[in-house]
Parts: structure tokens; C-alpha cells; sequence
């Protein structure tokens, strides 16, 4: 019916990019390999869901199913319904430690029923959470083998391939699940494979498909728009950005993927005042990393290092959480360090690591960047002429690219990567936009010498 919508060129989990949170409680830890023989009981399970704080739709979902799992312990599909509420709690408050409750809940509906896809699809979603990427693929791949038509199992499996930098296989995955049925999932989960793959007019175009079909959980459409504006603040198109994020701050007003991706607007028109007060908003509802570094920074450059250096411990204390929980590799750390001269050389063995399993574009950058802040250059230039092969509209990219030609007196490749990272947003972070700036500015100055480079 759709032919191949990708031209070769989230909602079950959203997609693998966007699923690190923090770890605000303790946790169940979940067996993670196989399924148990035998386990903790249903009460010792059940006991391990926290009472809820608010009364959002994943909280009554949670209060449903917890109670249908006490009253009828041996229904399975009670324990699937329970650990699905559970995942889209850990994607509303980023918070890790659900994952390993929701293991916990899956794994009790397959002691009942091993032949439950839902059950199956859920292990492969916590594993895809956690960065585990070729447990996730085993998982889906057990779904597939019970149900092949199973759309979430192949949503699965395109995440996998594209955290692993696998894209050709992505485009299959997310093809065969968007054959199977067209719907916010699909269509998200296309559109951000073609934005990785350079195609941007395409995924807003599929994003907007994604925006337009909806879902049970307004939550999910609201991070589309969240997505779709970011897309647009990657271009420089900021009003457009402005306006959808307005429109789903109106219909979901406390999610932090919409608050925080207005903050990164408003930082952008260098409305910092207003940036501040959003990603104040958006670490209230969840201390999210993304947030917190932005955070800190935009305090760094209006003159306020105490308040800013708070935001980065916080930094530190969400990584330790989100290692507890179970979370493996963490190239946001990586790149935290290397943005702010801080642990390079662990930075860059945290990079290095992560890239033996996830050779993806912002891995390679990321990669780039650290052996760039190690001052070596010629590794650093392998790495991003890895993480340019894709044309992924990222001005940070090609700003990272325009530092390590320079060191390298490759001064015209420098001069056109710096051109173009601000020709896409001028403003596209606010620590290292201005020094995209100043080293064009010398670059030309200074003619075929080596122009000296500030972010080192």
C-alpha cells in the first residue's frame, strides 16, 4: 500500500535516542538472562511499584493493572498491560528505575504464558531502554518468531539497527513496520531515520504524519512535536519551532520533552531569561541530562558558575543513577566531559567504548570530538569524516568538523564546515556558536596560515 516510504535514503519506545532518563528511587533489579524458572512472587513484585504522585494517564494505567494483577495473579496478559503502563512511565518522567520493574512484571506474565508476544516485546523494550541493544534484537526476534506480523517487534529491531549504526537495516525494520500498520510509531520512528540520514524534508513531512495520526498517550504525540520542532531549530527555522512547541505546551503542559525543547529555542533567539525559566520547568517534572547541561550552561555564559557548576553535579549524579539501573554506555557522558574540559581522558575511553557497539553518526562525532579535545587530530579526523558520511543536518557536526580541519591547515574544509553549521543556525549552541564565529572570522583573516582555534 505505501511502497517504500524511506526511498532507500517513537511509540512503543519512541526511538533508542531519546530513551536514557534518570533514576530517582531504587530499584527491583530484574533477571536478565532468560526467563526464570522461578521468581519472586506476584506480591513481591507488585510491592515494588511506587504509589503514584500524580494522576496522569500512566498512573491510572499503573493503579488498573496492579490491581487486576492482585486480584487475578495468574492472568498474564494483567502482568503484560501492567509492565507496558510501567515503560510509558519511565518515558514520561525519565526516570530508570522503571525499567527494571517493568523486566520484573514482563518476566511474570512469561512465567504464566511463554508464548506472550506482548510479554516478549516488553523484555526487548526494557533491554532497547537500557542500551542493550543485541539482547533487544534477540527478544524481537523471539516475538517475530511466535507472531510475524508483529508491528512493535520490527520497531524494535529498526531502533537496534539505528543506535547501532546499522541504517540500511533500520530502513528495512521500520519499512516492514510501517507496511504493517501506519501510525504514530512507524511514522516517528521513519521520520527520525531520515532526519539521521540527511533527508529533513521527508521527516518532517513523516513527522508531521506521526503528529496528525495521535496516540492513546497525549504524552507521545506531545514528543513528536517536541521532535518536529527540533528539526526546525536545526534548520534555523525557529518561528515554526516557536509555534508548534506553544501548541503542545498548551495540550500537555507539564511534559519536559516540549519545556526543554523550548528552552533550546528561546536559547537560540538568546532569550536566555526565558530559556532558563523552560528548562527550570522541564528538570522539575524530570532531571533530565539533556536539560541539566543546558541548563548550566546558559548560567555559565550569563554569569552565574555557582548555579551552573549545581546543574553539572547534577549531571554526575544522574549518570551514577542511570548505571544502577542498569543503563550501559553512556556517550552523553562523553560528550558532557569533552564540551566542558572535564575528565577528557575518560571521556574519550567512554566514547571509544561506546562506538565498539554503536557506530552511529553521533557516536562518531562524539568519538571526533574527544580524540579532537586529546589533541589528536588525525584520529579525530577519521571519526568525523565517519559522522559527515551521512549528511545529518546537525550543525554541531559540522562545527566539530570545522575545529579539526583547522588544526589540521586544511583551512578551505574548515572554512566551508564552519560556513555551513551556521548557515544552518547561527545560534546553534550557546557556548560554541560564537567560536564557530571567531574561528571563521580568523580563518579568513589569517589566509592560508593556521588560524589559532579558542575551543581547545
Amino acid at each position: 500500500m505505501w511502497g517504500t516510504f524511506l526511498n532507500r535514503r517513537t511509540l512503543i519506545a519512541g526511538l533508542a535516542l531519546c530513551l536514557v532518563g534518570t533514576g530517582v528511587w531504587g530499584v527491583w533489579r530484574g533477571r536478565t538472562q532468560g526467563i526464570p524458572a522461578l521468581g519472586p512472587t506476584p506480591a513481591e513484585v507488585l510491592a515494588t511499584i511506587p504509589q503514584a504522585t500524580r494522576n496522569s494517564p500512566a498512573d491510572q494505567a499503573i493503579a488498573q493493572w496492579t490491581a487486576k494483577a492482585r486480584q487475578a495473579a495468574g492472568d498474564d496478559s494483567a502482568w503484560t498491560q501492567l509492565g507496558d503502563a510501567l515503560m510509558q512511565k519511565a518515558r514520561e518522567t525519565a526516570d530508570a528505575s522503571y525499567y527494571g520493574r517493568a523486566d520484573a512484571v514482563f518476566r511474570k506474565a512469561l512465567l504464566l504464558q511463554p508464548d506472550n508476544v506482548a510479554a516478549l516485546i516488553g523484555v526487548a523494550w526494557v533491554y532497547s531502554a537500557r542500551h542493550e541493544f543485541e539482547r533487544s534484537i534477540e527478544w524481537a526476534n523471539k516475538a517475530i518468531g511466535r507472531d510475524p506480523h508483529s508491528q512493535e517487534a520490527y520497531g524494535l529491531l529498526g531502533d537496534a539497527a539505528l543506535e547501532m549504526g546499522q541504517y540500511d537495516t533500520a530502513f528495512v525494520s521500520y519499512q516492514k513496520m510501517l507496511d504493517l500498520r501506519p501510525d504514530l510509531s512507524s511514522y516517528s520512528r521513519g521520520a527520525q531515520l531520515l532526519y539521521v540520514t540527511g533527508d529533513l524534508r521527508k521527516a518532517i513531512w513523516l513527522m508531521q504524519k506521526a503528529i496528525a495520526a495521535g496516540a492513546p498517550y497525549a504524552e507521545n504525540t506531545a514528543w513528536c512535536r517536541a521532535q518536529l520542532a527540533l528539526m526546525h531549530l536545526s534548520n534555523g527555522v525557529l518561528l515554526a519551532a516557536e509555534q508548534g512547541l506553544q501548541t503542545a505546551l498548551k495540550q500537555t503542559p507539564n511534559n519536559y520533552h516540549v519545556l526543554a525543547a523550548l528552552g533550546k529555542v528561546k536559547a537560540a533567539q538568546k532569550e536566555y531569561g526565558a530559556a532558563i525559566e523552560y528548562y527550570k520547568q522541564a528538570i522539575a517534572v524530570a532531571p533530565q541530562h539533556e536539560a541539566l547541561v543546558a541548563l548550566g550552561d546558559l548560567y555559565l555564559i550569563t554569569g552565574h558558575q555557582q548555579e551552573a557548576e549545581k546543574q553539572y553535579a547534577l549531571v554526575e549524579t544522574i549518570h551514577k543513577l542511570n548505571q544502577a539501573n542498569g543503563v550501559r554506555g553512556d556517550m552523553q557522558m562523553a560528550r558532557f566531559y569533552a564540551d566542558h574540559d572535564r575528565n577528557i581522558a575518560a571521556a574519550l575511553r567512554e566514547a571509544a567504548m561506546v562506538y565498539q557497539t554503536r557506530p552511529n553518526v553521533f557516536a562518531a562525532d562524539t568519538l571526533a570530538w574527544c580524540y579532537y579535545k586529546n589533541g589528536r587530530y588525525q584520529e579525530a579526523q577519521k571519526f568525523i569524516a565517519k559522522a559527515l558520511g551521512r549528511r545529518t543536518p546537525d550543525a554541531t557536526i559540522l562545527f566539530h568538523a570545522g575545529l579539526i580541519y583547522a588544526k589540521l591547515d586544511n583551512r578551505r574544509a574548515a572554512q566551508q564546515y564552519l560556513y555551513q553549521a551556521l548557515s544552518l543556525n547561527p545560534n546553534f549552541h550557546p557556548l560554541y556558536a560564537s567560536v564557530a564565529a571567531d574561528t571563521l572570522k580568523q580563518l579568513g583573516e589569517h589566509g592560508p596560515e593556521r588560524a589559532q582555534v579558542r575551543a581547545e
